[in-house]
């Protein structure tokens, strides 16, 4: 994992999972999802997965005086690959757990008559009618 980490950052690239745009400090839910990424991989058999993540946080050591801490998303892609999620959904369960943040932004901007983060600027249509999939072209 060390020598992962160290590749990685040297190249510009990220650690996926560590990291925020605002907060520069450990999310306390990543905490709680420590724990159950560590009981899950128990429970399944395969402890392999929690440890992997164990060595990463470790290797990751050094950069958390620059504020670089695990996420809420770090152990969440091995929590649904220990419960049975094809890895096709990820990203959509990712971002379900993001779309009360969005749409809270979205009020908050439409009744303040600000924009919190202008590089998120809406520019499709409003008011549009709901259509049910079903129905949808």
């Amino acid at each position: 994992a060390e020598n992962y980490v160290r590749e990685r950052l040297d190249s510009g690239g990220r650690i996926m999972g560590f990291g925020h745009r605002v907060y520069r400090a450990i999310d306390p839910r990543s905490v709680h999802l420590q724990e159950d990424a560590k009981a899950l991989g128990e429970r399944k058999g395969e402890p392999k997965w929690f440890s992997i993540l164990q060595n990463v946080i470790e290797a990751m050591e050094p950069y958390r005086r620059r504020g670089i801490y695990q996420n809420v998303d770090f152990f969440s892609g091995t929590i649904y690959y220990l419960l049975g999620i094809p890895d096709d959904l990820f990203i959509s369960i990712f971002a379900m757990g993001r779309i009360p943040g969005w749409t809270a932004q979205v009020v908050e901007q439409f009744e303040n008559n600000i924009l919190l983060r202008p590089r998120l600027l809406y520019t499709g249509e409003m008011d549009v009618p709901y259509v049910p999939i079903g129905e949808r072209g």
